[in-house]
């Protein structure tokens, strides 16, 4: 069975399959070699996946040179995991390539959960305050987790997710246009772009008040004098 997507999502997809995943366990994992195996339709971009037994998810990335990243995330998961009230994925093993698939690939700890419903639509009357409350919470342990020097000095481990926003605007819009030629695509593309603005907003905001902190402590008044400014040209011009 090839669990490749119908249409791929890279131009260099590495194809597989059940049997090549059996034989992998086989191999590296042979006391879990006959629990059942299910390829699950949700896979990310950069592995794919697949559930074994009830407590375990196989993750094999799906283009050359994914060994990388498996690599590093054995490395430095436990690191994180110790900093983090939230449940980061253990890391059972990390098998060889082998059986004509040419990357290294990991086992995990399954974890259940469900997608966050995201209720852009109005008349849902959702809110995704607690999403984003988590979310904020997980950010902010993430910055007090001490990263050890080996980590600091590995080049490996940085990469565009961490570069600024305004940094990817141009690639972001172009990804925009890229996805506004693709029919029944299913996406508010719209949305989008006020959300990527609006986190661009916040950025720049974010890094005035570490930069500039006198000016970001003198914001709130500055504001309120503007505003009461404008209120009173609007007043003037319409008696």
């Amino acid at each position: 069975m090839t669990i490749e997507p119908r249409v791929p999502l890279h131009a260099d997809e590495l194809t597989v399959d059940i049997p090549v995943v059996r034989r992998l366990l086989a191999r590296s994992l042979p006391q879990r070699a006959a629990s059942p195996l299910e390829p699950l339709a949700a896979s990310g971009s950069s592995n794919v996946l697949f559930r074994l037994g009830h407590d375990l998810l196989v993750r094999l990335p799906r283009q050359p040179g994914g060994s990388e990243t498996i690599e590093k995330e054995a490395r430095w998961l436990p690191v994180i995991a110790d900093g983090l009230t939230t449940a980061v994925p253990d890391v059972v093993a990390v098998g060889e390539p082998g059986f004509g698939y040419p990357e290294k690939w990991s086992v995990t700890r399954w974890l259940d959960g469900h997608p966050p419903e995201v209720p852009w639509d109005e008349a849902l009357h959702g809110s995704s305050q607690g999403l984003a409350h988590d979310l904020a919470g997980l950010i902010t342990e993430l910055r007090h987790v001490a990263v050890p020097h080996e980590a600091l000095a590995d080049p490996g481990l940085s990469g565009y997710r961490g570069s600024r926003l305004a940094e990817l605007d141009e690639y972001f819009h172009e990804s925009l246009r890229a996805c506004g030629g693709i029919p029944d695509l299913g996406l508010n593309l719209e949305q989008a772009h006020r959300v990527w603005l609006a986190a661009l907003v916040a950025e720049a905001l974010l890094i005035a008040m570490i930069t500039f902190p006198y000016y970001w402590h003198t914001m709130p008044r500055r504001c309120a004098a503007r505003r009461a400014m404008a209120a009173a040209v609007l007043a003037e011009s319409s008696g």
